[in-house]
């Protein structure tokens, strides 16, 4: 009787963040057999030495946990946010030197080329709003325009940090009585770093750009519940994002109705969600456009990227 040869190969995919990296790890069939997060990935914010070590040991310690060698790794998709230009590129390659697969074996990109490729064929727009934010236009050539994502301090606009330093700097204004209007979240944030005035100054002035990317959380929060404030805080993220679709619209002309993969935290927010499709509705002929949701995390839907790449 002959023995059936079962196939061995996996496929990885890395989602790296300026807050965490997710490997995750799948086989032939379209099953996730492993999924874990490690540090952060985004050279630019964290260092060289801790982005090496992190992707260094979420690689090992997937390896191990699934009892597997680099030799049944079909291929890799690295997606990292921050992953720009050819220059980073280089020196993405250049970090992961201690990682056991051949370069062939990998393919590294920014991370909005991975996660609308995992869930479209079409030519489109992804929008990521979670820490920071980046809008992308890809079309059957590939990457065609893009606005955003060029880093928290001059960039980002609509995205959590935005949000987050939009309320913290009117907060800061509050503390140094230039403000006289006290907002319900700021006993929120107060409560979360318990601190009084000075001190609370300079602790909310020397946040690091993943918290205060955090306290979107809160306005978003309040915002649900009617403050008006934090209501107009979220709709100014929302037109911000609206503004870089519709740009990117007008300058990649589509020759059919196209998706728009919408992708990061932000969107779990309903309200959110809901006033940048209006926003984008509005502004383009609803008939053109179609908003696509990832069910699964980014790093798991990057799977399919890496399976279409890396073909058996």
């Amino acid at each position: 009787m002959k023995t059936l040869r079962t196939n061995n190969k996996i496929w990885v995919s890395v989602d790296g963040g300026g807050t965490k990296t997710m490997f995750c790890a799948g086989d032939s069939s379209g099953k996730t057999l492993y999924a874990q997060a490690f540090g952060r990935a985004n050279y630019k914010s964290a260092g060289l030495e801790a982005v090496s070590d992190s992707l260094t040991e979420g690689f090992e310690t997937m390896l191990k946990k699934l009892n597997r060698t680099s030799d049944d790794v079909a291929g890799m998709v690295m997606a990292i946010a921050g992953c720009d230009t050819e220059q980073d590129l280089l020196v993405y390659r250049e970090l992961i030197t201690d990682i056991d697969l051949p370069p062939e074996k990998v393919f590294i990109c920014n991370d909005t080329e991975s996660i609308f490729h995992s869930l479209t064929d079409e030519a489109g727009i992804c929008v990521v709003a979670g820490t920071g934010s980046i809008v992308c236009a890809y079309d059957e050539k590939g990457l065609a325009a893009r606005t955003g994502g060029w880093g928290a301090a001059l960039s980002d606009l609509g995205s959590g940090y935005w949000i987050g330093s939009e309320i913290l700097k009117k907060m800061i204004c509050w503390l140094d009585g230039m403000e006289e209007k006290e907002l319900p979240v700021y006993h929120e944030i107060s409560e979360k770093y318990r601190k009084k005035d000075v001190e609370l100054a300079w602790t909310l002035a020397g946040l690091s750009v993943s918290e205060i990317a955090s306290v979107s959380l809160m306005v978003f929060r309040h915002a649900d519940v009617g403050d008006t404030e934090c209501v107009e805080i979220v709709r100014k993220a929302a037109e911000w994002i609206v503004k870089q679709i519709t740009i990117l619209c007008k300058r990649v002309h589509f020759q059919k109705p196209f998706p728009v993969v919408a992708v990061g935290g932000l969107f779990n927010n309903k309200t959110f969600f809901d006033m940048v499709k209006e926003g984008v509705n509005s502004s383009l002929a609803p008939a053109e456009i179609h908003f696509i949701r990832p069910v699964n995390s980014p790093a798991e839907d990057g799977l399919n990227y890496a399976r279409k790449l890396f073909p058996e």
